[in-house]
């Protein structure tokens, strides 16, 4: 973890973040939108460091030291926690502006691992630092809070889909969620990041099912797929099979 956590830091691409580098952040806009107050926003943003990670690269391990928080600018990360027979499972998949290593604000390990599926452009600042915001401006904590409570409400939502009845069912409901928000026309693509292991960790089913879950949805003519990601020609249809 201490050489993994070095190269993150050392990089060249490791640098202080500035104003001109958060105009367009998602992470800020989801701040905003989660009630989260401008003052606290910039006191969190100005203790934070700007880093550039490739896809694959591990950025924390279940289990050690919750050293920092991190937030996800761009790019995708998936959180990873093993089970009892050593086997990993997908706990949650991670977009523009989620923060996570929340362990480090609130616990001293992490509840699961961290690894980029894309190519990632992300802040991180330390757990000293936070606490040390904390102190200083009590209102910080329960801010961070009243927002960690909204991303805790859209993992129960992706709990929801693994719950579903049919692996078609759960299938659709994850596509659904991965759709630009009021993506309503055909030929929408959502990007294929992930391995069908990793999907179905997440669903609650094994690959082999995944991987006939999608031909079914294929010969529908709802999805086709390729290489690079599963193009939606049906949005409707998937809102349908969620819906038995």
């Amino acid at each position: 973890m201490a050489d993994a956590l070095r190269e993150l830091l050392g990089g060249t691409t490791h640098r202080k973040v500035h104003t001109s580098d958060c105009r367009h952040c998602l992470l800020l806009q989801s701040l905003h939108e989660g009630g989260v107050p401008a003052p606290t926003i910039h006191a969190i943003c100005e203790r934070m460091w700007l880093n550039r990670v490739q896809r694959k690269q591990i950025l924390y391990t279940e289990g050690n030291g919750a050293t920092h928080l991190y937030a996800l600018r761009s790019g995708r990360v998936k959180l990873v926690r093993v089970d009892s027979s050593g086997r990993a499972h997908v706990a949650a998949l991670l977009g523009s502006g989620d923060l996570f290593g929340i362990e480090a604000i609130f616990d001293s390990a992490y509840s699961t691992g961290a690894e980029a599926l894309t190519d990632c452009e992300l802040c991180l600042c330390s757990a000293d630092q936070i606490k040390d915001l904390m102190e200083q401006v009590p209102r910080v904590a329960s801010d961070l809070a009243r927002y960690l409570h909204q991303q805790l409400s859209l993992a129960r939502d992706q709990q929801v889909v693994a719950s579903a009845p049919s692996a078609q069912a759960k299938l659709a409901g994850y596509l659904l969620q991965q759709l630009p928000e009021g993506a309503d026309a055909s030929c929408t693509r959502v990007a294929r990041d992930l391995t069908l292991r990793d999907l179905g960790g997440i669903l609650g089913i094994s690959a082999e099912t995944v991987c006939r879950a999608l031909a079914d949805l294929r010969t529908r003519g709802i999805i086709e797929t390729d290489a690079t990601g599963i193009r939606v020609l049906d949005a409707e249809a998937l809102r349908e099979l969620t819906a038995r």
